[in-house]
């Protein structure tokens, strides 16, 4: 009797069924038993890919029942996928667009033409669903994907470029706000110079009061508008391989006379080798100056201050844990955002502008704090080896 072996999963399965239905009156009880367990392991070893897909598959037939639907489209779209089978599509999925998916061709030929659609479904939970729709001898195959994350950092995207475009609005404005700015010291100045002149002592004193006031206040929307500016312009880095170590050091040695005013007992633990780095000194130097001096502000009367320096096979650590009031809740899950701020004549910028400069580094700041028992700083910047890195 006739034998043979089924083709490789490489090659058709209609082409192994041909095969098997040409030559079936001619081989024996034993010959047919084989081929069936062949097919049956074919047909197991199929519906095992199709099991462990993410992508959801059904198959209609011409009259538009069932024929197939794996795991995946059952959990997409809510349906009991061991019930389907037979069941008219249209009664399973009653809202999607099925007009448009099993269309016939414009040949006549009772084909269902190629299409797609994306439908946003709130069952059993909100995605939203791109439904490929492809024609087959037999009925339509669809292929069911779920692209709500893709959308999602579409209108991420789109909404990143509508700030960018408002930020480089506001920073001309910002920018323009300057040069009045200036004048107005200018001319405060001027003014200061001539009331020194005035013979009459107590109007002297008044107005050079007044004239003082108003010099304050203009530094004060000065200073306000750097920050601004700082915030909106891009990071442009000159990296190097370095160590947050040295950023650190020139931090503390700007620092030492504000910690002896202040009390505050600062305790350093540097291990006695880094993996490098690549880092922008100057402005990592800027970030850890505006975490310290954020946990110096938090010790009103005294306290410690505690930095450590540590690394893992991926990244090298930073960590400022200060003895201070700690930060509430509700304030430490708005942290990050421009003009939040705690300090009675803080702007809110400082740390966002810190989680830029991070950012742009490859690494990223962490929080953690407690009210009352002070607040945790953690610096994450990638080891120079570290070629791949997992996103978040």
């Amino acid at each position: 009797m006739r034998r043979f072996e089924p083709l490789g999963r490489n090659d058709t399965m209609r082409g192994f069924f041909n095969k098997v239905a040409e030559h079936i009156d001619k081989l024996d009880s034993e010959g047919q038993r084989k081929q069936y367990r062949l097919l049956v392991e074919e047909l197991s070893f199929y519906e095992s890919v199709f099991r462990s897909m993410r992508e959801g598959v059904l198959v209609v037939d011409t009259t538009g029942r069932t024929v197939y639907a794996n795991e995946a489209v059952a959990r997409l779209t809510g349906f009991d996928g061991a019930k389907a089978k037979g069941r008219p599509v249209r009664h399973l999925l009653p809202d999607w667009d099925w007009d448009r998916l099993l269309a016939p061709s414009d040949e006549g030929d009772g084909w269902a033409r190629q299409a797609s659609c994306e439908l946003e479904v709130t069952y059993p939970e909100r995605r939203i669903l791109e439904i490929q729709s492809t024609p087959s001898a037999n009925g339509t195959v669809l292929l069911v994907r779920d692209v709500t994350l893709a959308h999602a950092r579409e209108a991420s995207a789109l909404e990143s470029g509508r700030t960018d475009a408002v930020c480089e609005l506001a920073s001309g404005v910002a920018h323009e706000i300057g040069n009045p700015l200036n004048a107005l010291s200018l001319n405060l100045e001027m003014l200061a110079r001539e009331f020194r002149r005035e013979p009459d002592e107590e109007r002297r004193t008044r107005l050079l009061a007044d004239i003082d006031v108003a010099r304050q206040e203009v530094k004060r929307i000065d200073a306000i508008n750097r920050s601004f500016l700082a915030a909106l312009r891009p990071v442009a880095l000159d990296l190097a391989p370095g160590s947050p170590a040295d950023s650190l050091k020139d931090t503390l040695a700007e620092m030492r006379n504000q910690f002896e005013e202040r009390h505050i007992h600062v305790s350093l633990d540097l291990p006695p080798a880094l993996p490098p780095v690549m880092i922008d000194r100057a402005q990592m130097r800027q970030v850890f100056f505006n975490l310290v001096k954020n946990a110096l502000e938090a010790m009103k009367d005294g306290g410690s201050l505690d930095i450590e320096i540590s690394a893992d096979d991926n990244n090298v650590y930073t960590s400022f844990r200060d003895s201070g009031a700690g930060i509430s809740d509700a304030a430490l899950a708005r942290i990050f955002e421009p003009y939040r701020t705690t300090k009675a004549k803080g702007n809110g910028l400082g740390l966002m502008i810190c989680r830029r400069i991070v950012r742009a580094h490859g690494g990223d700041i962490d929080v953690e704090s407690k009210s009352g028992e002070g607040t945790k700083f953690t610096v994450t910047l990638p080891r120079l080896e570290r070629r791949i890195r997992r996103l978040s």
